[in-house]
């Protein structure tokens, strides 16, 4: 049987600076120790300074004693955020963004409008930020619910991928009513992602935070647009 070597975790910033403190008090006893043992006793060196210095370590060491027990805080709090995010596993969410992916000619988008407006229009790219697709969407306030066929205005189907929503709408004196986008599907994995954790749905990486409503285990059944 072959053994690999275990390789040991990194030290935390808190352990490094730690570490880094110790061995600098260490010097600095060193130093104090010969610079009292090497004083001109006619000029003997002032004790506040040495007080001073103490009181600087000390402060120095209750920063790096702070700097341990929030890292100990957030590790934990990453550690409920996991526990969390395992729940989601094949249910069915709606989270904000603006992105999902277009597979077997569907792709669906969801977006809510604080109030009616005159029109709204939609405009979906591709990841090259290509335009893919330009056409009007609901007006009424609240959510709504476009399926796209996965077809371009012209008609010709698009290549599956990742497709990202563009909405713009505008009252009746063409103000612009703001519009939140937002994607829903079927949660199938769990990441973390520059130190965040993320769920992975439909192919896409969504923040665990951009959470906005949870249907555990069923499929979607989107509002009427």
């Amino acid at each position: 049987m072959e053994i690999h070597p275990v390789t040991p975790a990194p030290a935390s910033a808190a352990e490094r600076a730690r570490t880094t403190l110790a061995v600098d008090f260490d010097n600095f006893l060193t130093l104090l120790t010969t610079q009292l043992q090497h004083q001109d006793p006619l000029d003997p060196l002032d004790s506040n300074d040495f007080v001073a210095q103490l009181v600087s370590f000390t402060g120095v060491e209750q920063a790096v004693r702070s700097n341990a027990n929030l890292e100990a805080l957030i590790n934990l709090f990453k550690l409920s955020q996991s526990a969390s995010a395992i729940g989601y596993l094949g249910t069915t969410i709606e989270a904000k963004g603006d992105t999902t992916v277009l597979a077997d000619g569907k792709a669906i988008y969801l977006y809510r409008l604080p109030e009616t407006a005159a029109s709204t229009g939609i405009m979906i790219t591709n990841d090259q930020g290509e335009v893919a697709f330009t056409g009007d969407g609901g007006t009424s306030a609240g959510e709504h619910v476009f399926d796209w066929d996965g077809r371009n205005t012209d008609g010709v189907a698009q290549p599956e991928g990742v497709y990202k929503i563009s909405l713009s709408a505008r009252d009746a004196n063409g103000n612009i009513v703001p519009v939140t986008t937002m994607i829903s599907g079927r949660v199938t994995g769990i990441e973390t992602l520059e130190s965040k954790l993320v769920l992975v749905v439909n192919g896409i990486t969504v923040p665990f935070e951009n959470v906005v409503s949870v249907i555990a285990g069923a499929a979607q059944q989107p509002p009427s647009q």
